[in-house]
């Protein structure tokens, strides 16, 4: 059976191994740190997830606005999509098979304009629910009238402000997948591609279940590699 997003998840959060004291929890959005989940099965699957803000790939969140900034999504998906970027153990015998980027800037941009458009609708519900309100009770007191939308204000308020909060916060979600011809011999996670290309991660909270190993790590650049016991 081989192994999906379901199962990563399912291994990693049952492991008791993983839940260290000084662990971050999985997709904290601080620059420069970020969470690689790595899991393994008998037949020689391997799947490691990278769960990093943007700005670790392309040294901004917003969303692509020229040329430039698309040349630098694009040359960081082809990057990604190299086999150097996470290297298992030689003996293991593994080959990337697949990769691919989701998330970033593109989609958060689109999910603040349809979150945009919901709001602005449930405000125009609200404003005919107010007119049908007032044609059928003409005897509300003004001073209760006002603290009402005093109230409403505010709540327009305190939503906008959760809205700008996590402006900015564009997370990209990075998946590998490989096929281990000795997956018994996998000691190794070397994560020294990923660190070299991009120089911007400086810790990398790393993770690794194989059924019947774990294993947890904060990796830097100068400490690259997740060694299997």
């Amino acid at each position: 059976m081989r192994l999906g997003l379901a199962c990563l998840t399912a291994c990693l959060l049952s492991s008791p191994a993983l839940a260290q004291d000084g662990m971050r929890q999985l997709g904290a959005h601080v620059h420069g740190a970020a969470q690689l989940a790595v899991a393994a099965d008998s037949d020689g699957a391997v799947l490691a997830e990278l769960t990093t803000p943007a700005y670790n790939l392309y040294v901004f969140e917003h969303a692509p606005e020229t040329a430039a900034d698309r040349a630098v999504v694009s040359e960081a998906a082809r990057t990604l999509s190299g086999a150097s970027m996470i290297a298992l153990s030689g003996a293991a015998n593994c080959t990337l098979t697949g990769t691919q980027v989701g998330g970033g800037p593109d989609v958060a941009a689109d999910h603040d304009h349809e979150h945009e458009h919901e709001h602005e609708h449930e405000h125009e519900h609200d404003d005919h629910h107010d007119a049908d309100h007032d044609d059928q009770d003409h005897h509300h007191n003004e001073d209760h009238h006002h603290e009402a939308t005093h109230d409403h204000g505010e709540d327009e308020h305190t939503h906008a402000h959760d809205e700008d909060a996590g402006l900015g916060h564009a997370d990209v979600v990075v998946s590998w997948t490989f096929e281990c011809a000795r997956p018994a011999r996998l000691s190794e996670v070397d994560l020294s591609g990923l660190f070299a290309a991009f120089p911007q991660f400086e810790t990398l909270e790393v993770q690794y279940f194989d059924g019947a190993r774990a294993a947890a790590r904060d990796l830097t650049p100068a400490r690259p590699v997740l060694t299997l016991d």
